[in-house]
């Protein structure tokens, strides 16, 4: 899938131009080879924003309205959105940034080099103009403020920014068992991780999800459906490849714990509800 961010804005900025934003771009990563990055030039007044970088084409496609999105419900579970700083509730204006690349199916490699240089694109941009209210990864189903996203940025950049690009979770079953949660994954050519049931700790259940995550985004999709990882004396994890608990139609990397039995939980039933045809059992929920 293409590297996709939305920024919600206040309003659309005409200032925002190619080349202020390839001269912030080259003042703020010094590694952009300056030959390859251009203006791509337009014939249609109301043509999307495009830049190119070598084989990279970057879009920035701006829209005077919002999506529809609660921002408020959303910058709620954000990690990365802080807990005393309301969300903007009256943005008027997104602006949808890609970048994609022509030619053969994507490799991990490329997906994320293409969400290197698209963070290095949103973090320039939040440089040039005030009216961004939020960075929106919908891959991840999170918003970030945009100062601290180009703070992370510039701190991070080349080297993957995963709690940026990827939602991580963790929170107990209603009956308490410990689950956790990777959502956005899939931008980057990668399996979401997801653990049903853990028998360990909060703080250890996001270790392991953080810790697969960062062994795909070194090593690739190499992890196998039946494969054991993080054995230890104590703690042996089985990984399939099974369907989310979290997404419908997708396949993820779900975590398992041999010999470990969980109880199973069944939500409480109400007499007095109307009988409705049974759905798909989601024991996740999101958590800060």
């Amino acid at each position: 899938m293409p590297s996709l961010a939305m920024l919600f804005q206040s309003h659309l900025d005409p200032t925002l131009d190619g080349d202020r934003l390839v001269t912030q771009m080259l003042t703020d990563f010094p590694d952009l080879d300056s030959a390859l990055l251009r203006v791509e030039p337009s014939k249609k007044a109301d043509a999307p924003l495009s830049l190119s970088y070598g084989d990279q084409v970057i879009s920035l496609m701006a829209f005077a309205e919002p999506v529809g999105d609660d921002l408020g419900e959303i910058a709620a579970y954000s990690r990365l959105w802080p807990n005393d700083v309301p969300a903007p509730s009256d943005y008027r204006a997104h602006t949808i940034v890609t970048v994609v690349r022509a030619g053969a199916a994507q490799t991990h490699v490329e997906a994320i080099a293409d969400a290197v240089l698209m963070s290095k694109v949103i973090a320039s941009a939040v440089a040039l103009t005030e009216t961004i209210v939020a960075v929106y990864f919908g891959s991840a189903n999170h918003v970030i403020l945009p100062a601290l996203f180009r703070d992370l940025a510039i701190e991070t950049l080349p080297q993957p920014m995963l709690p940026a690009w990827v939602a991580l979770n963790v929170a107990p079953r209603p009956d308490g068992i410990m689950t956790g949660h990777t959502r956005g994954l899939d931008m980057l050519g990668l399996m979401d991780v997801e653990i049903v049931a853990s028998r360990e700790s909060a703080e250890d259940t996001f270790g392991r999800i953080i810790n697969t995550s960062i062994y795909q985004l070194e090593n690739g999709p190499v992890i196998g459906d039946g494969h054991s990882i993080g054995e230890t004396d104590e703690v042996e994890v089985v990984v399939r490849h099974a369907p989310s608990q979290v997404e419908t139609d997708k396949i993820v990397l779900s975590l398992e714990f041999p010999g470990q039995e969980f109880p199973v939980f069944e939500p409480p039933v109400d007499d007095d509800a109307p009988v409705e045809e049974p759905k798909k059992r989601r024991w996740f929920k999101r958590k800060r």
